[in-house]
């Protein structure tokens, strides 16, 4: 039995080890966000369709037609002089132009992309920072689980060793013994699920950050991820109202639209002129020169259709603003009221729960050494004093997450 569990507690330094972080400095939250900021693919592939936004409006403030240079050569004859041939030589210079307001149209719709694409960034920082928050609270609270899987298991361990002490002078009997041993084999287990846990949420916040697979990720274990509790719900919607990116990007894709499909209806019926200059020479050094202007007739195609599914696009955009306008409030009071419920219960265990627990903890394991208590009370009340630690751990982390849930729906960083 010895042997087991001392494979056991063996395997379970190895798990520990491979869990662990051993050398990697531990992040604070302020370097988790930043990192993430610089590193996360989510927000580098939104930082290049920004990118790729601000090339469309350096090609909208361009002409869109570039001029046509033409040239021709003609042999002329002359009927009347058999022998006599000529060369007619001629060249044309034509430029398209932009009529009726068109350019602004197109200019103002490309700088409502770039603003669209400017709140879409954004929004996928808010976002991608409140999965930082939660993945880095969840480290923390499985690294307190690993500690409090640990002390559990070395005071299982003192009470093995004190069982086999009383043992030997007649106090107690071999069940106790064979209790004592099975309970530290079950601690030693509990080492191991803790540490594998522990493994699991430094890889989601590795993956929030944007981390190398092979980086060790460890955060350091203190409350910055607990916010303090803002004010008033109703100033908490006010400013998700007016700060969320994505309510204020689907405006602006909404404009956008609306734009694209005044300068298409501008288009199709104000049709742009093509202005041409020619030069030609002909028979007996005649010199001609003019010019003429083409306009291109509206009748079959003014670019209806296209319309039509622009107007229906910026109206998809406007039914979506109306959507986030009606549901950042019903997000914000969920939000709001679970991380007031996740206070009040934190404060609970932190001002009640957990002295209380460590005052327990140290007359439990004396009471046993004296022989106050048995060992089945010591471990029943063990596993309650246990229970009610995990609990603690349980209601910090809920209240990180719900900070992290409120920070989301607000859109901003609550003080």
């Amino acid at each position: 039995m010895r042997m087991w569990m001392a494979g056991l507690a063996a395997a379970a330094a190895v798990v520990s080890g491979l869990g662990g972080s051993a050398g990697a400095a531990p992040l604070t939250l302020g370097q988790a966000l930043e990192r993430a900021r610089s590193a996360n693919p989510a927000l580098r592939a939104a930082t290049a369709a920004l990118d790729a936004a601000r090339g469309r409006l350096a090609q909208a403030r361009l002409v869109p037609a570039n001029p046509t240079l033409g040239g021709d050569a003609a042999r002329h004859t002359v009927l009347a002089a058999p022998r006599s041939d000529n060369i007619d030589r001629g060249v044309e210079l034509s430029q398209e132009l932009e009529v009726g307001g068109q350019r602004g149209l197109r200019v103002r719709a490309a700088e409502h992309d770039v603003a669209h694409a400017e709140r879409l960034l954004a929004d996928q920082r808010r976002v991608v920072e409140a999965a930082v928050r939660r993945a880095y609270a969840g480290l923390v609270a499985a690294a307190r689980r690993v500690a409090l899987a640990r002390e559990s298991a070395a005071l299982a361990g003192r009470l093995l060793a004190t069982a086999e002490r009383r043992a030997r002078v007649g106090d107690v009997g071999a069940l106790d013994v064979e209790i004592a041993r099975i309970e530290a084999s079950r601690a030693e287990q509990a080492v191991a699920r803790a540490v594998a846990e522990r493994t699991r949420a430094a890889a989601d916040l590795a993956a929030a950050l944007g981390a190398e697979p092979t980086e060790a990720i460890e955060a350091v274990d203190d409350d910055a991820v607990l916010g303090v509790l803002p004010g008033a719900e109703e100033d908490l919607t006010a400013r998700a109202l007016a700060a969320r990116p994505d309510l204020a990007a689907a405006r602006e894709e909404q404009a956008r639209l609306e734009g694209e499909a005044d300068l298409t209806h501008r288009t199709g019926v104000v049709p742009n002129p093509t202005v041409r200059v020619f030069y030609r020479q002909e028979v007996e050094a005649e010199h001609i020169a003019g010019g003429g202007v083409t306009i291109p007739l509206p009748v079959f195609n003014r670019g209806q259709g296209t319309e039509i599914a622009e107007r229906a696009a910026a109206a998809g955009a406007g039914a979506e603003v109306l959507r986030l306008t009606r549901d950042i409030p019903r997000q914000v009071h969920v939000a709001f009221v679970r991380r007031s419920a996740a206070a009040v219960a934190w404060a609970r265990y932190r001002g009640d729960v957990l002295p209380a627990v460590a005052r327990a903890g140290e007359l439990l394991e004396r009471a046993y050494s004296t022989g106050y208590l048995g060992l089945p009370d010591v471990l029943t009340q063990r596993d309650r004093l246990i229970a009610a630690r995990t609990e603690a751990i349980a209601a910090w982390l809920e209240l990180a997450q719900a900070d992290a849930d409120l920070r989301e729906a607000v859109g901003e960083d609550a003080p």
